[in-house]
């Protein structure tokens, strides 16, 4: 049998299988269809946040405890979406719950200056030693707006250096397709982990070089060494102001990715779990770049502005100092273990099901993504996605992982073996109905 006949009977074959687990999906909540269909009258594609929109729809949240979370229909998951990384510290920690209660006798929506985010600023001064000035905001999505802005004031220059499938917010992407409602600035896009791509978009115009040392919704495709190193080169170079956007990848290490590296950026952004799971963000860098927005100082005739009424919010605030003490390099690395741990055995379990050349587990630490080049549909992920989530298993639609502190040994255990009950339900290209 010829290589296309292969792959079109066993495409057929997982459209078939794929249809199948639809369909049981679709009988086993209702309730969540009922409320998609009712959520399609007032809101565009039945949602607020575009990346929640699944077909044939997708699950309504009931609640959410430590590692789980139950939807309208009645049935527990473990949660291995973390909100997309924001969730770290697993659903109502209790330390958090208990900030955000005092928050509430405290005082909120003050509109004046409280001690809260001086003190918020000193422990992000400490995790993150690029960070020597620091200014909150409310998602990683407008900490890297405000950065680019700022950096492009510092250089009086244009040209932004972004790269493909990079994300940085819904107004700040750069997949496959072309994003119509992203930021009008000068954009240069370089072919992301590629020097030699790289190389020829270097010039002494260029004002910012915007990096994640991690590609989070471009995959989990983690940056060499070396390519942040001569991004670092190039900025020093030209004069250009780097950034890394360390809003997803600052969970991976305790001083985040450039400590891991040990490359020190010009400005880092921050946001998702750094607010304790409430609405956050930051942008800081050196003390020369985030001086422009000091109006005491001499030079600053006419400071950067940046306002935001809930920039300093007493629950964000309040929350993100509870988190602050959360956050420990041993906490950070023993999830990054049980990453580990979920990826290797994962991967030898997807190539002992007959898929080792259709699917494999990349990322770092505790942020997985499966990856697949042949799976240009996504319905290998899909059939999997749909399979695990019948065993009481929640994954990112899209293919991916994050683990978040409230999972444990027992609960990786528990998803290994379903995932292996899983996979080999999936017909594999090598079945015998295709021979």
């Amino acid at each position: 049998m010829s290589t296309e006949s292969t792959q079109a009977k066993w495409d057929a074959l997982l459209a078939t299988h794929h249809q199948e687990l639809t369909e049981e999906y679709i009988s086993s909540n209702p309730h969540s269809q009922e409320a998609f269909n009712k959520a399609k009258r007032v809101l565009p594609g039945g949602n607020t946040r575009s990346v929640l929109y699944a077909v044939p729809f997708p699950l309504y949240t009931q609640s959410a405890h430590d590692a789980f979370i139950t939807s309208i229909d009645g049935k527990e998951y473990v949660d291995f979406v973390s909100d997309f990384s924001a969730c770290f510290f697993g659903h109502s920690h209790p330390t958090i719950v208990r900030a955000i209660n005092g928050a509430l006798e405290f005082g909120f929506s003050l509109g004046a200056i409280t001690q809260k985010e001086t003190d918020l600023a000193y422990k992000l001064k400490q995790r993150f030693h690029s960070v020597e000035r620091v200014r909150y905001c409310n998602s990683g999505t407008e900490a890297n707006i405000y950065a680019i802005a700022t950096a492009k004031a510092f250089t009086r220059r244009s040209k932004v250096l972004v790269f493909q499938n990079g994300y940085h917010g819904g107004v700040l992407s750069f997949g496959t397709t072309s994003n119509t409602t992203n930021i009008p600035h000068e954009f240069i896009i370089g072919k992301f982990n590629n020097i030699e791509a790289t190389e020829p978009l270097i010039s002494p115009d260029l004002a910012v070089i915007l990096v994640e040392p991690m590609q989070s919704a471009g995959g989990m495709q983690l940056a060499s060494e070396e390519f942040l190193t001569f991004l670092r080169s190039a900025a020093d170079k030209t004069g250009a102001v780097l950034i890394f956007d360390e809003v997803v990848t600052s969970r991976l290490h305790y001083n985040g990715l450039q400590g891991y590296f040990g490359i020190k950026p010009d400005m880092t952004t921050l946001g998702k779990y750094l607010g304790g799971g409430l609405s956050f963000g930051a942008f800081g860098g050196r003390d020369a770049i985030m001086s422009l927005f000091d109006p005491a100082k001499p030079q600053n005739d006419s400071p950067l502005q940046h306002s935001g009424t809930f920039n300093n919010n007493i629950f964000t605030m309040s929350a993100a100092l509870a988190a602050a003490d959360i956050v420990t390099p041993e906490e950070i690395q023993r999830i990054n273990n049980l990453g580990d741990r979920l990826r290797q055995e994962g991967n030898q379990i997807i190539r002992e099901a007959g898929f080792g050349s259709e699917l494999v587990m990349i990322g770092f630490g505790s942020c997985i993504g499966l990856y697949s080049a042949n799976d240009q549909k996504g319905v290998l992920r899909d059939c999997l996605y749909f399979s695990l989530l019948r065993v009481g298993i929640m994954i990112g639609r899209r293919g991916f992982l994050m683990l978040n502190i409230a999972h444990t040994d027992e609960l990786i255990d528990r998803t290994l073996s379903a995932l292996r009950n899983c996979i080999s339900s999936i017909p594999t290209r090598d079945s015998k109905i295709l021979s």
